[in-house]
């Protein structure tokens, strides 16, 4: 597994062989590789834009695919979620986590409390009509909705319920101190490192580069990788 550190030498060196003047700062490091690790969420979760029509799934899409749901295993979490008398939960907060990390982003399922029933996810424009069906009682099988701020459950009185979820990943941050010449030099104590395995961390340098202008596919990246680790850089 890369450290920032590991990463960011990465990117210097192919930036490096790569672009006449191919300095990356800090900042601008720290920077790029989190815009390309929230782009490469986006990806495993199923871009809208990648949605075609007549056939309303993503070509790569979370819970279709069981090697995606092991690359977005390190920001997957479960937690309890408190629920009022009026059904309504707030969203899982990061300060709920330990250690704390990101907000949350997508509701991976959702269970009784006390069990292993689940708890269907319906859309707005059904929820009452569920709510009120005779044939497919609510009390005997809970619903939920997903609101802009929570979670609307039915029946209401359900107390609690237990929640597997997608986080935000935490930011990623190469820190470092100034040397006395004013050179800044790898500091662990001022760092995030990465949550994420190795061909995860490859995708998002792969989509850093493209941002600072270097095209390399996922191959070439994982090459460039093993000549820095070959010559012990």
């Amino acid at each position: 597994m890369y450290n920032i550190n590991d990463v960011y030498k990465i990117v210097l060196y192919i930036t490096g062989k790569n672009l006449q003047q191919g300095y990356v700062s800090p900042e601008d490091f720290n920077n790029t590789i989190n815009i390309a690790q929230k782009s490469y969420v986006a990806y495993l979760l199923g871009n809208f834009q990648q949605y075609q029509p007549g056939r309303p799934v993503a070509r790569v899409e979370f819970g279709q695919n069981s090697v995606v749901r092991q690359r977005l295993a390190p920001i997957i979490y479960e937690s309890f979620l408190t629920v009022n008398g009026a059904g309504y939960s707030p969203y899982p907060s990061a300060a709920a986590l330990v250690p704390s990390n990101g907000d949350y982003l997508q509701t991976d399922a959702m269970w009784s409390a006390y069990g292993y029933e689940r708890i269907r996810e319906v859309q707005q424009h059904y929820f009452y009509s569920i709510y009120n069906s005779k044939i497919d009682p609510v009390a005997s099988w809970p619903v939920y909705m997903i609101k802009n701020d929570g979670f609307q459950f039915a029946p209401f009185n359900i107390g609690q319920a237990r929640i597997s979820y997608v986080i935000e990943p935490p930011d990623m941050i190469w820190g470092y101190t100034l040397d006395v010449n004013g050179v800044p030099i790898y500091n662990a104590a001022n760092s995030v490192q990465p949550v994420w395995d190795v061909a995860s961390i490859l995708e998002i340098i792969v989509r850093a580069l493209r941002i600072i202008g270097v095209n390399l596919d996922y191959n070439q990246v994982n090459n460039y990788a093993n000549q820095i680790e070959f010559q012990g850089q």
